[in-house]
């Protein structure tokens, strides 16, 4: 083991954690429509309708390419459903590259590495990944046709291109990493807004790279990334089509061909930073630019058109999700006099008029506790089963309402992705505070600040764990770093011990075994969607019991979106006009 080849292992393993997640991927994948948002998805993608707003238009061109492979009408579904998957299998690749990275900054130089610290690395990173691809809300994500599983795909490639890029700082050629990361950027917003999130990371990977800490330099830093998140969200996804709105389409036309022209001419004039920026400016509007497929396919009028973004007023009103009507961030008391709140009683006997201690409790006990750290324990800790709920929702007055979901200490044995998680994060700072503080950006970036912004009502049509993967991405980091902590403890006590190569191969095999493997065998039975053709029975059922030519009224999504799968990309019944009230 002398000649132990870290980079051909770091390959080699790097792929073999994209196979193992996309067979267990592909072995419990949905084989048709599911309920809750994949019908509507599979439907708008097979022939590229116009979706909810804002649109997720790169998702529906990717599965409009994927639907090619489709022999017959019912395997389409299954094709749609198949870019989760190979989108999650591809996440858990660059998260291995990514941990490996991270452990590698900490252990030394390639060179100085013994066999065993290479090992060592390389079981973080196989661990850390592998944990992650068994998770509960990743793994459901990835067998149903959803923009989550690819929108964590983006966050994981984008954080892998920043690391590379600060590896290979100084090397000719390294700010392409920086290129490509805009270009990631730009065609995230054709999948989802929360790739954004990643941007704190990016931005404190660059400037620990390049700058001493100081407090006016870190300012100065935070600054700048929250300038580019405005430029992007406010002054591109809101912007161009508010300008169109106001002056007419000519002058957002005008705008991209100026700065296609601005960035032509700092290219020609070699003024390096500023070609830099204008052409990842120039990538992030290439990427965007999926969004015109949306309103050239509006004003087709397909049969799924939802709202109609066929005019500019109507583009920007679906661009600004103006359907979902407007909410308050960071007011809980504006949350509990909604209407929709109806589980107000939980938290207040007034919902007109909260206490500020009745507001900080609905913060706490349900924004942060049961709509966030709930569903962070069901990947790291356990989920409670369907037939045994634990979670409690009752009245200020003592009064049941009902069961949810949740935590199992004990569905794992021991927490151990918890215990390594935790042992992982403190263990970074100890050793590389700068980079561990980049991922907790990430983590709290992509967690927290999320339930902050959404500032959710009690009580939501659905769980809502989806939404934070990224965070749970983000810990699973720390869980390959805690591999790390355990690794070089052991590697310490066996210090001058010509097997610690074979140790440290025996040591990973062990945490595997009482970790992703435990996780996966848990959990296969529940996530195994093989098989499962509830929501196309139902779907069926439904339009069924309609008369020829005749309508039924819906009023949501799972009533819904099922129905519009068979009819429009299976054909059944097509006569019936469904009509959704809620819409």
């Amino acid at each position: 083991m002398t000649n132990f080849d870290f980079q051909k292992w770091n390959k080699i393993l790097g792929w073999f954690v994209f196979i193992v997640a996309l067979i267990t991927y592909m072995l419990t994948v949905e084989p048709t429509a599911s309920f809750w948002d994949a019908g509507e998805y599979i439907s708008t993608s097979a022939k590229l309708q116009v979706g909810p707003p804002p649109g997720a238009p790169l998702f529906q061109m990717m599965g409009a390419f994927f639907s090619t492979f489709a022999s017959d009408a019912d395997q389409i579904a299954l094709m749609v459903n198949l870019v989760s998957g190979f989108s999650s299998a591809f996440t858990i690749l660059f998260m291995f590259w990514s941990i490996t990275i991270l452990v590698r900054k900490i252990a030394g130089h390639e060179e100085t590495l013994t066999t065993g610290s290479k090992i060592a690395v390389l079981g973080s990173g196989l661990v850390g990944s592998l944990a992650f691809a068994f998770t509960d809300s990743f793994w459901f994500s990835a067998v149903e046709a959803e923009v989550y599983s690819i929108s964590t795909f983006f966050t994981s490639i984008v954080v892998w291109l920043i690391l590379k890029w600060s590896t290979n700082s100084g090397h000719p050629g390294n700010v392409r990493y920086i290129l490509i990361i805009a270009y990631m950027l730009g065609l995230a917003i054709g999948i989802h807004l929360l790739n954004l999130l990643a941007l704190p990371f990016i931005a404190l990977i660059v400037y620990f790279n390049k700058y001493e800490f100081k407090i006016s330099t870190f300012i100065a830093t935070v600054g700048i990334t929250l300038l580019t998140f405005m430029i992007i969200y406010l002054g591109i996804i809101k912007g161009i089509p508010n300008l169109a709105n106001s002056y007419g389409l000519n002058y957002p036309i005008f705008l991209v061909l100026a700065i296609f022209a601005a960035t032509a001419y700092a290219v020609w004039k070699k003024h390096n930073q500023l070609s830099t920026i204008l052409t990842c400016l120039v990538l992030i509007l290439i990427g965007f630019s999926t969004y015109t497929t949306i309103f050239i396919r509006a004003t087709q009028h397909p049969n799924i058109n939802e709202n109609n973004p066929d005019t500019i007023k109507g583009a920007l009103a679906y661009m600004n999700r103006d359907q979902y009507g407007d909410w308050e961030i960071l007011d809980p008391a504006f949350t509990l006099a909604r209407a929709e709140c109806s589980y107000s009683n939980r938290w207040t006997e007034n919902k007109s008029n909260p206490s500020g201690s009745e507001e900080l409790n609905f913060l706490w006990n349900y924004q942060i506790k049961e709509m966030y750290l709930r569903y962070f324990a069901w990947q790291f800790v356990g989920k409670e089963d369907h037939d045994n709920p634990n979670w409690e929702l009752v009245t200020l007055k003592g009064d049941l309402i009902k069961k949810l979901r949740g935590i199992n200490w004990s569905r794992y044995g021991l927490p151990f992705p918890l215990l390594f998680g935790v042992i992982g994060m403190i263990f970074h700072f100890s050793r590389d505070w700068k980079r561990a503080l980049a991922v907790l950006s990430l983590f709290l970036a992509t967690g927290i600040m999320i339930i902050l912004y959404l500032n959710q009502y009690d009580p939501q049509p659905r769980e809502r764990d989806y939404s934070y993967v990224g965070s749970f991405f983000t810990f699973s980091i720390w869980i390959g770093m805690g591999v790390a902590a355990f690794q070089e403890k052991i590697k310490d006590w066996l210090e001058g011990v010509e097997i610690a190569g074979f140790v440290s191969i025996g040591l990973t095999g062990i945490i595997f075994a009482v970790m992703p493997f435990t996780i996966l065998a848990t959990d296969f039975k529940e996530h195994n969607r093989n098989g499962n053709y509830v929501a196309w029975d139902y779907a069926y059922n439904m339009l069924n019991s309609c008369e020829p030519n005749g309508i039924i009224f819906t009023n949501g999504d799972n009533d819904t979106f099922p129905l519009w799968y068979i009819q429009e990309v299976e054909g059944v019944r097509t006569d019936v006009r469904v009509v959704n009230l809620s819409l």
